[in-house]
């Protein structure tokens, strides 16, 4: 079994472009090419970079713990209710106008 060097939090941008760097170093194992097809159908972004920036100003401007923002990233919830509904464990409330400016940021990184 493989031994953990490090954990973070990664997007699906992120993941997807992880494995294709590392399919043109190597072959992919089994599980790793059934994971790089998922992240190739499921990536809502396209640009890992832009996930990620995404990610750290989530994280900067609404002071999001970095799990959760990666998971806004992942999702791109199309209103507010489906941003509530992420961030519902934080027990914080949202204003609207904060729910409408994470949908906005999220708006101007989908592809």
């Amino acid at each position: 079994m493989p031994k953990t060097v490090s954990e973070r939090n990664l997007t699906i941008a992120e993941l997807r472009k992880l494995l294709e760097e590392q399919r043109a170093s190597r072959e992919l194992s089994t599980l790793e090419n059934m994971t790089l097809d998922y992240a190739s159908k499921m990536d809502k972004v396209g640009d890992a970079d832009k996930a990620r920036e995404a990610v750290n100003r989530l994280m900067e401007e609404y002071k999001l713990p970095e799990e959760y923002a990666v998971q806004l990233v992942n999702i791109m919830p199309k209103v507010p209710g489906e941003v509530r509904l992420v961030l519902s464990p934080l027990n914080r409330i949202f204003s609207d106008e904060e729910l409408k400016g994470i949908l906005n940021l999220l708006s101007s990184i989908s592809k």
